[in-house]
């Protein structure tokens, strides 16, 4: 039995909602109320709003991450994006396996893991 304790994470995932400045609005009311935590704070936001939310939470306990990716590493996958492009952009985290995915877009487990495997090579918590 593994002893090791797991941390348990607690994530908003903002769906599709906020633009630029709803966001930017709602991370300047957020920041003075967290900067002293000691514990972080992780935000999975729309693509449109992961580099603005990274410069904006930097030095900060607030982590941005996206909300889902693609496993490839790059290609011509309309619509999509790749691991490398969420982490050039500030993303630390990219969450996978959401139940709806699941349900509307028919993601099964051995996708999830090809997702999985791809973020972890590209340095995706």
């Amino acid at each position: 039995m593994n002893d090791a304790v797991k941390p348990v994470l607690i994530v908003g995932n903002w769906k599709m909602y906020k633009t630029i400045e709803e966001s930017t609005d709602f991370i300047h009311e957020l920041l003075p109320l967290v900067k002293e935590s000691t514990d972080l704070i992780y935000l999975a936001v729309p693509f449109t709003l992961i580099k603005t939310m990274a410069d904006e939470a930097k030095d900060s306990p607030i982590v941005i991450g996206a909300q889902n990716m693609n496993d490839a590493e790059e290609g011509a996958f309309t619509g999509e994006i790749a691991g490398r492009m969420l982490k050039d952009a500030g993303a630390k985290f990219v969450i996978l396996g959401h139940a709806e995915r699941r349900r509307v877009f028919l993601e099964t487990d051995e996708f999830i893991n090809k997702k999985l495997k791809r973020a972890l090579i590209d340095g995706l918590q």
